[in-house]
C-alpha cells in the first residue's frame, strides 16, 4: 500500500471512530436529560385454577385474580373480579337483590365454568373471558379479560366488551346529542357540569349506564364505579353477501375502583323494572326506544 492510500484509509478510519464517539456522547446526554420511564405491564387474570361454588353462584379462581359471579333472582347478573362483591355500593338500595338459589355453578366444555337460570346463561373461560347469553345460547355480550396497571396502592383498569354486529349502545346518562350513543369517546362526570349545548355533550351519570340492543335480544349494563373514567364506543357492521360481521366494541377505562358490573339482560321494559328494582330509581328516559328506531 503506498502512502496516498494509507493516509486516505486512515483517515476514514479516523472519522468512523469520531461518528462513533459522537453518537456515544449524544446517548449519554439524552440518557441524562430525558430518563426512561418505568416499564408498565399490565395484570391479566391468568389461567383458571378452580372455582367455588356458593348460593346463587360462585367464585372463579385465576393465576391472578378471583371472579365472583352471582345471579338475582330477577335475572341480574353481577360480574366482580379480584373477589368484590355487590356490596358496599354507590348504586344499590339497601342490601341489594336476593340471589337465585336454583343457579348452580357447573364446569362448562373447555375447561371453563357456566352459570345456568331460566333467563340467562354465563359462561367464563380458562383465560377469563364472560360471556352472557339468552337460555337458548344467543350472545348478547362478550367482556373479554380485564386488564389492571398497579402503582402506589391503587389499580387503574380497562374493560373490553364484544356485541353482536347489529347493535347498538345507548344511555350514559343525559346527552345534548340525544340517547343515541355513536362512534367515539365518552368522559364519565362526577358532577352536574352545568349549562351545555349540542357542542359540548357532557354526561349526567358517573357510572357507565349502557342499554344494548339488537335483533338476537337487548342487554341493560352499568359498572358500579364512580372513580373517573371514560367510554369509547364503535358500533358493528353486519357483512354483506359472504362478508364477515364485525362485532361492536366497547372500552370502559377507569382511573381505579372496583371492576365489578351488573348485566341485566331482557326486553327493555323487564331490563328497566330490574335496574329500578336494583338502584330505586330508573335514569333512563324511555326516549331510548325511539332513538333506536330512529338509528335503524
Amino acid at each position: 500500500m503506498d502512502a496516498r492510500r494509507l493516509g486516505r484509509w486512515v483517515g476514514v478510519r479516523t472519522r468512523g471512530v469520531a461518528t462513533v464517539l459522537s453518537a456515544w456522547r449524544r446517548r449519554r446526554a439524552d440518557a441524562a436529560a430525558f430518563r426512561r420511564r418505568p416499564v408498565e405491564r399490565a395484570r391479566t387474570p391468568g389461567l383458571l385454577l378452580g372455582a367455588d361454588p356458593e348460593p346463587g353462584g360462585g367464585c372463579v379462581r385465576f393465576a391472578r385474580s378471583v371472579l365472583r359471579l352471582r345471579v338475582s333472582a330477577g335475572g341480574a347478573v353481577f360480574v366482580g373480579w379480584d373477589g368484590c362483591g355487590p356490596l358496599p355500593s354507590y348504586a344499590l338500595v339497601g342490601a341489594g337483590p336476593a340471589v337465585d338459589e336454583r343457579v348452580v355453578l357447573e364446569p362448562d366444555t373447555g375447561g371453563g365454568w357456566r352459570l345456568v337460570s331460566e333467563r340467562v346463561l354465563v359462561t367464563v373461560s380458562r383465560l377469563g373471558a364472560v360471556e352472557v347469553r339468552t337460555p337458548g345460547g344467543v350472545r348478547l355480550r362478550r367482556d373479554l379479560p380485564p386488564r389492571w396497571w398497579e402503582s402506589a396502592g391503587e389499580a387503574r383498569w380497562e374493560q373490553r366488551t364484544e356485541v353482536p354486529a347489529d347493535a347498538r349502545f345507548f344511555g350514559l346518562g343525559g346527552r345534548a346529542g340525544g340517547p343515541v350513543l355513536p362512534d367515539g369517546e365518552y368522559r364519565l362526570w362526577n358532577t352536574d357540569p352545568g349549562a351545555f349545548g349540542p357542542g359540548t355533550d357532557p354526561l349526567y351519570l358517573s357510572m357507565p349506564v349502557q342499554w344494548v340492543v339488537a335483533d338476537a335480544g337487548a342487554h341493560l349494563v352499568f359498572h358500579d364505579n364512580t372513580w373517573d373514567g371514560r367510554v369509547v364506543l364503535r358500533q358493528g357492521r353486519e357483512g354483506a353477501g359472504s362478508g364477515h360481521d364485525r362485532p361492536g366494541r366497547s372500552w370502559v377505562r377507569m382511573s381505579g375502583g372496583p371492576l365489578r358490573y351488573w348485566v341485566l339482560p331482557g326486553p327493555p321494559a323487564r331490563a328497566l323494572r330490574e335496574w329500578a328494582a336494583l338502584t330505586g330509581a330508573v335514569a333512563v328516559p324511555s326516549s331510548w326506544a325511539l332513538g333506536h328506531q330512529h338509528a335503524r
